[in-house]
């Protein structure tokens, strides 16, 4: 068998299996077909709408996210400065997160 194949196959099968195939000099050509598929132009371009729709959706959720993260953050330096625990910044700069990197901002 093709390695590639013989491994497909062999992994459905317990360690001590024997195998007998009675068209063994098609095995391969069956086994390629039967794991093959074929994609026309309009699945082609459907899968590309939504990997489109999907990435949209990814780079709304990010920005979302980033921004419920930001305020989560801006809420619990919030707190530590009223509790005295944290001394308040002179000005707004001082609040932007040291902690949170922009990077983990657009993750």
């Amino acid at each position: 068998l093709d390695p590639k194949v013989a491994k497909m196959v062999s992994k459905e099968l317990e360690s001590e299996t024997i195998v007998v195939f009675d068209e063994a000099h098609n095995i391969d050509s069956v086994c390629i077909e039967a794991l093959s598929v074929t994609i026309n132009d309009r699945a082609l371009e459907h899968a590309t709408r939504s990997l489109g729709r999907l990435s949209s959706e990814v780079s709304r959720l990010k920005a979302s996210d980033s921004q419920r993260l930001q305020n989560e953050y801006q809420s619990l330096v919030n707190g530590l400065i009223d509790q005295g625990l944290l001394d308040a910044p002179a000005n707004d700069a001082g609040l932007s997160s040291n902690v949170l990197n922009p990077d983990v901002l657009s993750e």
